[in-house]
């Protein structure tokens, strides 16, 4: 078990399954692999979630970023393996593949699902039920982005019933103006929260403000490159003015805090006057 128990997460999957088959409801197995349907029996969970099946294939559950060691919790990533392993470790599971190919460590992105119980006919996502269980949080990109939506209300959940990671001080979302937490958490990956006070354009990149101060400031960078898969996503950068978001990524604190995003799936748009913590006392410079 993961939560209180599977049998309520099953029931729970019900309407997402009445919402998005896909994403909710396991695909049939298709022997000749065409629609990349396959089934496997796991034999290990390690600390990054990594799933290693008795073939000794290894799967990478896609939408899923593993918790790493933190001050209070230096085992914190082997436990939440070993939490998963206690669900999966034995079982048989049904995955579809996300990448017709293994990535350069020798992982299968994939989509899995795995009975809530032992008796339990049905299965359920791994990934969601990760997320529910606060074994991690949720990692965007291509593999993720058909089931985002259900993803991020997961770990939505947990953050807001503190499970797992989210007990973790460390873990928590970080005000755009808390600058002290940007000081603690350089090179590594945070989710931020705030009101975008300015977007500012050159030639190179697109610059989203949280703040006047530029090099101080947290801020958020998009380079032009990529500006254009925003726009192909019907997404208009410049209308994120004003707007209350929530970004993630790895934070760099070379040229002040900030993040550098590739794709609209790195940001939440939030309701108008929701935020984050309120910040520590930025010093007077």
């Amino acid at each position: 078990m993961l939560r209180a128990g599977f049998a309520g997460l099953a029931l729970a999957f019900v309407a997402t399954a009445r919402a998005e088959d896909a994403c909710a409801r396991p695909p049939a197995l298709d022997p000749a692999g065409r629609e990349g349907a396959a089934q496997g029996r796991v034999q290990a969970v390690n600390e990054r979630l990594e799933l290693t099946l008795d073939d000794g294939r290894r799967l990478k559950i896609a939408g899923l970023d593993p918790p790493r060691p933190t001050p209070d919790n230096p085992d914190l990533d082997v436990r939440s393996g070993e939490r998963l392993a206690a669900w999966l470790a034995g079982k048989d599971i049904v995955f579809r593949l996300t990448a017709p190919r293994p990535d350069r460590w020798g992982r299968y992105s994939v989509e899995a699902f795995a009975p809530a119980q032992a008796a339990a006919p049905s299965a359920v996502p791994v990934a969601q039920a990760a997320l529910d269980a606060g074994l991690a949080r949720f990692e965007p990109g291509a593999a993720a982005r058909p089931c985002r939506t259900f993803l991020l209300a997961a770990e939505t959940a947990a953050r807001a019933g503190a499970l797992g990671l989210w007990a973790d001080p460390y873990y928590a979302i970080i005000a755009a103006g808390d600058h002290e937490s940007f000081a603690e958490k350089a090179a590594t990956s945070v989710i931020v929260e705030g009101r975008v006070t300015g977007v500012a354009k050159d030639g190179f990149r697109t610059t989203l403000l949280f703040g006047d101060r530029r090099g101080f400031d947290f801020s958020v960078t998009i380079l032009q490159r990529n500006v254009k898969i925003f726009t192909a996503a019907g997404v208009d950068v410049e209308k994120f003015q004003g707007q209350t978001i929530r970004v993630r990524g790895l934070l760099d604190m070379r040229f002040g805090p900030q993040i550098e995003v590739s794709n609209p799936d790195e940001i939440e748009m939030l309701p108008q006057g929701q935020d984050a913590a309120a910040p520590k006392t930025a010093p007077q410079r």
